[in-house]
């Protein structure tokens, strides 16, 4: 026969107030450590993914050079007729589109480190949304004549941004289609200093046409011959600007 227990249970413990706070404070600074952290890796993948579509875009461009004489894709024109044209919906079939893409959020022409919320295009307009410019120079607006000029007369092709992340406006959320400041971007064989850095005080959406430092701190970009990178704020010269033939 089983004998009951009557022995007095010891009490359950409970946390004391001091514990509780301590407990509270550890999680304040741990927290306090890892939503920056957080925040850093989140920026770090948006730049990965910026750098990525740009790698694309640099792809398209030298695909549409390999059809047009070597030359790449204008950033503007205007013909009667066929109204206007952009570098975008130049390379829409160079790009593995099967048709313009008007939703911003599925545009490869829109960075996912744009600040300002993109709106959608319009097809009756026919632009593409786009956060990005490409160089003022080898993709010009030729509506008034062809400026452009063969890659292969490109002097320094590892050096000079063909296209990149670029200042938004603010009366409609996109860039401009080519990068007008400084004034080197539209420029042939300026006799700027190629060493000289160039200035960094139109890094504001608003007005657009002038490199965005979106990244951490860094403007992805790439150049004419293909490969990307993210140029930190400050480092960009003349020399990765100017365009030589």
């Amino acid at each position: 026969m089983r004998i009951p227990d009557f022995s007095p249970r010891r009490a359950t413990g409970a946390f004391t107030l001091v514990e509780l706070l301590t407990v509270i404070a550890i999680i304040g600074i741990l927290a306090a450590i890892l939503i920056p952290t957080i925040g850093a890796v989140k920026k770090a993948a948006r730049e990965s993914q910026s750098l990525s579509n740009l790698r694309q875009i640099a792809m398209a461009m030298n695909l549409y050079a390999d059809d047009n004489k070597g030359k790449f894709a204008p950033g503007y024109y205007y013909k009667p007729g066929e109204g206007e044209r952009i570098w975008t919906t130049e390379l829409v079939p160079y790009i593995g589109l099967k048709t313009k893409i008007y939703i911003a959020s599925r545009s490869p022409f829109v960075s996912p480190l744009a600040e300002i919320d993109v709106r959608d295009g319009s097809p009756g307009s026919g632009v593409i949304p786009s956060t990005y410019s490409v160089h003022g120079v080898l993709c010009p607006d030729i509506s008034g004549g062809d400026t452009r000029f063969p890659r292969t007369q490109i002097s320094r092709p590892t050096r000079v941004i063909l296209v990149g992340e670029s200042t938004q406006r603010s009366n409609s959320t996109y860039a401009n289609a080519t990068f007008s400041n400084p004034s080197a971007f539209r420029t042939l064989n300026s006799s700027q200093n190629r060493n000289d850095p160039i200035p960094t005080e139109s890094d504001v959406d608003g007005v657009g046409g002038a490199l965005r430092y979106r990244g951490r701190n860094s403007a992805p970009v790439a150049f004419v011959d293909g490969h990307v990178e993210a140029l930190k704020k400050g480092t960009v010269t003349y020399g990765n600007i100017i365009a030589d033939r």
